[in-house]
């Protein structure tokens, strides 16, 4: 079984929409899962939030002007997360990831 988990991305293709990026624009940071059981919703959880904190520090520090934040910032953050929990193949981290957005709204909503 793994124990880490490297996050990755094309950061002028995730940020600027850019079709091709250079190697040296790849940034990649390593999550540990050891001792965690992905197989459990308490673990599937951990290594998600683990998975889109690493996803927060490729793209960037969260830029304070909303418009970069909801243009750039957010987009490139969902799409490493994305990228990242498909490439898991997790089936558990993956139901946690698509229900997020909906858990969200309908917190907004109350």
């Amino acid at each position: 079984m793994f124990k880490h988990i490297v996050v990755a991305s094309l950061a002028i293709a995730a940020l600027a929409g850019a079709a091709e990026a250079q190697a040296s624009d790849t940034r990649a940071v390593t999550v540990s899962v050891a001792g965690i059981d992905t197989h459990s919703e308490s673990g599937a959880r951990i290594v998600l939030q683990r998975i889109k904190v690493a996803a927060t520090s490729i793209c960037g520090p969260e830029p304070s002007n909303l418009m970069d934040r909801h243009t750039r910032f957010e987009p490139c953050v969902q799409g490493v997360t994305g990228r990242t929990v498909t490439g898991l193949d997790n089936p558990l981290v993956t139901a946690l990831l698509n229900k997020a957005p909906m858990e969200r709204k309908l917190a907004s909503v109350k």
